[in-house]
């Protein structure tokens, strides 16, 4: 079964947010199917920083909309914006 990786940039709320509570909370409410590979830190500016993960996700329709309303749910994203997906075999 064929599988989606995405790479996702995560905006924190604001400069306050814990990234690792953040992290944490990522993994722990992932929807099934869905697998979350890496997560890394980035700069933004001035102190900002962002969230890149890595997704494995289920190719099927709906998917990103699952996606979508995932992040959404998550206490202390501000923003998200898919940046990179690729197809990949299981």
């Amino acid at each position: 079964m064929a599988r989606v990786l995405l790479a996702v940039r995560i905006m924190p709320q604001d400069t306050e947010t814990d990234l690792d509570a953040l992290t944490s909370e990522l993994r722990e409410r992932l929807p099934q199917g869905f697998k979350l590979l890496s997560v890394n830190r980035e700069a933004v500016a001035f102190g900002l920083m962002s969230l890149v993960a890595w997704f494995s996700v289920p190719e099927e329709e709906g998917v990103t909309e699952r996606m979508e309303s995932y992040l959404s749910s998550v206490k202390g994203i501000g923003e998200f914006n898919v940046e990179a997906m690729s197809r990949t075999s299981d």
